[in-house]
């Protein structure tokens, strides 16, 4: 069985890179060479076009010299005024027309009327009516300016090139006599000369295709040429075909070369298989039938037959494999040793822990657990040298083992052990814990190392059969970090935290606000910006509230820093701009508003509020001028650089700046400027004392004053009295956004509201 299954893998294995050469050949090989013998057809193509173009190009221009030649000439001036009568006679004739090579040539007066006209190559003209008629036929196509023309022209006797000129004397003198037409016949000769010259076979018809059209099957690309291309007018087009054959060629190549691959790809398979299994796969199976000998019968001195008629590599591997076995045989105890034991300590290590913990006696009602953290670890190290740092640890594994009794201790980390004993409490660790910071202590001492401390961490485990590892482990990672958070160098017990724990009440924030995000138990309260004289809302601010179904309403002021702590706050941000575009967007059109929405450093910083403002603008249409975007004052210092590429880029949106806050922070006033803001909301602490407090009255006053010189839109923010704003409208002309005239709302009420004002 094993050695069916190993052959069948290894003629699946050989298989499998066959056919992926041939795949390569068929998906990457032929597809590169069709492609390229497509291009290749393709410049042969464009050739012919050029040639055919060219032929037919060269075809006018010694059409057009020949009509040049001949209107500008003073004999057929003189003729067509009937001052010339022997130039019929001196010129004229069917020998005429042959050596010039054109079918016909019609002299034309001043008001357009026939002359005389010569005819060559018409043979189906065969009495004068017909050459009458054919001649009035021609004659529509001319025009009376002084312009040349050259089209092509379809008639009741077929396509005709035709060709006028304005009848003028040799030396340029006079108005021109007339008008001289040349046709020249498109007929199957003069295809034929064409086709000769073209080198390949040309037909003409009427025009099917406005612009060049190439048709291609398996075997020709057809090509429609728009005689348009050529003349100024032509309502037909020269028709050819041009054969594939880099394609042909190519194809039938790769057909028989992939049909002679598919055969020598099966004789392959099957000789690489007989060679491999004859030299590899039998020996190896020999070895392998050894090796499961040696297994079931769990004998570590039995070895691997060795032939030292064949020494190769399948010999080498059953040496090396009989040098294994020796290496195993006398390693196995030391190895079984070192898997659950600390190198420097010989203290068990986090293995052992678990392997301890997994196996508790059922009887087990109660357990203690001790965590304990050398505290600056690192720092003795480099200050001290790694042989102190050693030592250290050795010391204090000894101490450990001394106090242990009947309990269980073990290096978990690098300056981390673990005290566990069953049926003690925390009162029995506490005072081994106290015991162990003074003996530190005192070693440091000795050692001239003042102020070795330890961080503790005990916590009480009942039933610990039905609490597993994991469990017994995060408990004491929690007390442990409150211990460091409040300073390290302290003992507390999990009881001690376990409902006021900083850390527990951030992991279940956290938890919290990914489920908020995920189950839309976030809402948006919407407060209004108001112009006071005359009374209109501008627009309204986007805030974020928080309704959590089990704790009520979460302040902003709280899950708001927790959440930029924990990198949640762009996706916060994140749905506030999209929720906050998308439920305004029919008021702001409707009320004439802009929205305003904030947007923090991080977002900032990590591009998060571009790439989903570009998203909601350009699935919503929303008007980019209609929104402001609010960057709150203390996120200015240090990020200046980033702050302006930022705003750059809204600017070129159309959508505006606002500093919100100001006066919290301490940016100085030159940002103003630096930042091209359009929009300075006034923190509500400048409004507070107002008009009381004679300080922030002048201070307020003198704010005002600098923002209206400089430009800038101003919001005062936090107005609730009318005394208030009866001081901001006295000294500026400032939006308001205050509980004066409303507090933040939820949607339903901010419609009432505008629908409210509106009406009065």
């Amino acid at each position: 069985m094993v050695g069916l299954r190993v052959q069948t893998k290894l003629f699946l294995a050989i298989a499998v890179n066959i056919v992926l050469f041939i795949g390569v050949i068929l998906f990457i090989i032929k597809p590169y060479f069709i492609e390229k013998s497509i291009e290749q057809d393709q410049a042969m193509t464009q050739e012919q076009i050029e040639s055919v173009t060219e032929v037919f190009a060269n075809q006018r221009m010694m059409q057009e010299r020949t009509l040049v030649d001949w209107a500008v000439w003073s004999n057929a001036y003189d003729f067509v005024l009937g001052k010339n009568d022997a130039f019929v006679a001196n010129n004229m004739g069917h020998e005429t027309l042959e050596n010039l090579g054109v079918g016909a040539m019609i002299f034309l007066n001043e008001d357009n009327q026939v002359v005389y006209s010569e005819f060559n190559k018409f043979a189906h003209l065969t009495s004068d009516a017909e050459k009458d008629a054919f001649t009035k036929e021609i004659v529509k196509f001319s025009n009376k300016s002084e312009m040349k023309q050259h089209a092509v022209y379809g008639t009741d006797y077929g396509p005709v090139v035709f060709m006028s000129h304005p009848i003028v004397k040799s030396d340029g003198a006079g108005p021109p006599a007339g008008t001289l037409i040349v046709i020249q016949k498109i007929g199957p000769d003069f295809l034929a000369a064409m086709s000769a010259q073209a080198k390949t076979n040309l037909s003409i018809s009427p025009l099917s295709h406005q612009q060049l059209t190439v048709e291609t099957d398996e075997q020709f690309a057809r090509v429609s040429l728009p005689l348009q291309a050529i003349y100024q007018d032509a309502n037909w087009e020269v028709n050819f075909s041009v054969k594939r054959t880099y394609y042909t060629n190519t194809q039938t190549m790769l057909e028989t070369g992939m049909l002679g691959l598919l055969v020598l790809g099966v004789g392959l398979l099957l000789t690489l298989f007989w060679t491999i299994n004859q030299i590899v796969t039998k020996r190896l199976f020999e070895i392998v039938k050894e090796l499961k000998r040696i297994t079931m019968e769990r004998n570590s001195r039995l070895r691997i037959p060795i032939k030292p008629r064949k020494r190769d590599e399948i010999e080498e591997m059953a040496i090396s494999m009989n040098e294994v076995l020796d290496a195993l045989e006398q390693t196995q105890k030391e190895s079984l040793s070192r898997a659950f034991r600390d190198s420097l300590t010989r203290l068990p290590n986090r293995l052992a822990v678990e392997e301890m913990f997994t196996n508790l006696p059922v009887s087990s009602r109660q357990i203690g657990v001790m965590g304990i953290d050398l505290d600056n670890f690192r720092r003795i190290n480099d200050q001290f040298g790694q042989r102190t740092g050693d030592a250290m640890l050795t010391f204090f594994a000894s101490r450990l083992m001394f106090y242990k009794e009947d309990g269980f201790v073990a290096r978990i980390g690098a300056d981390e052990f673990i005290f566990i004993h069953p049926n003690w409490a925390t009162e029995e660790l506490t005072l081994v814990a106290n015991q162990l910071i003074k003996d530190l202590r005192e070693w440091g001492l000795k050692q001239g190392m003042n102020g070795l401390t330890l961080s503790i961490g005990i916590d009480e485990l009942l039933d610990p059969n039905v609490l597993s590892y994991e469990v017994m482990m995060s408990r004491l990672d929690v007390v442990l970090h409150e211990v460091k958070v409040s300073g390290k160098n302290n003992i507390l017990s999990y009881k001690e935290i376990e409902n006021g724990s900083h850390y527990l009440q951030a992991l279940e924030m956290e938890r919290d606000l990914r489920h908020a995000l995920r189950n839309d138990e976030f809402e948006l309260y919407y407060q209004p910006i108001v112009s006071p004289h005359p009374f209109q809302v501008r627009g309204v601010e986007a805030l974020v509230r928080w309704q959590h179904p089990t704790k009520g309403f979460i302040s902003p002021g709280v899950f708001i820093p927790v959440a930029e702590q924990l990198g949640l706050i762009s996706e916060v941000g994140r749905w506030v701009l999209r929720r906050a575009i998308t439920e305004i967007m029919n008021h702001v059109e409707h009320f004439d508003l802009f929205l305003s929405v904030n947007v923090s450093k991080r977002q900032i910083l990590d591009g998060s509020f571009l790439q989903e403002l570009k998203n909601v603008l350009e699935e919503t249409g929303f008007n980019p001028t209609l929104l402001h975007v609010e960057i709150t004052e203390s996120e200015v210092g240090g990020n200046i650089f980033e702050l302006q590429q930022f705003i750059h880029v809204l600017k070129r949106m159309g959508v505006k700046i606002s500093l919100d806050d100001f006066g919290v922070g301490t940016s100085s006033l030159s940002y103003l400027q630096s930042l091209h803001l359009d929009i300075v909301k006034i923190d509500q602490n400048f409004v507070k004392g107002i008009p009381e407090n004679t300080f922030d009255r002048a201070l307020l006053e003198g704010l005002y004053q600098t923002f209206q010189t400089l430009g800038l839109e101003i919001v005062t923010e936090g107005v609730e009295r009318p005394e208030q704003l009866a001081f901001v409208l006295e000294y500026s002309s400032s939006l308001i956004q205050g509980y004066h005239y409303s507090k933040p709302i939820p949607l339903h009420q901010l419609e009432h509201y505008l629908e409210k004002v509106v009406v009065t």
